[in-house]
């Protein structure tokens, strides 16, 4: 394997780690919960990136602007219902 596939390879997974955890801790929110607390959902997002990237810098932006926009995604998904109506 290349150094390119291994890269590649290395985006792909923070990508899907970080949708794996927002995933998991929305839907435990979910079943949780009778409304859903997306300010919850937010603040640990939030958290988590900041923790992140003090920790590590810029070597894993991927992992937080994934980890963000999956938030933001799964709190519009599970909140759909109070914005329609």
């Amino acid at each position: 394997m290349t150094q390119y596939n291994l890269e590649e390879l290395k985006i792909l997974n923070q990508f899907l780690f970080a949708l794996f955890i927002v995933a998991d801790f929305a839907l435990f929110l979910h079943f949780n919960n009778t409304i859903f607390p997306w300010f919850a959902l937010i603040g640990a997002a939030i958290g988590l990136s900041i923790i992140v990237a003090c920790w590590t810098g810029k070597k894993y932006t991927s992992f937080i602007v994934a980890l963000l926009v999956s938030t933001a995604l799964f709190s519009i998904v599970y909140n759909w219902q109070a914005i329609v109506h």
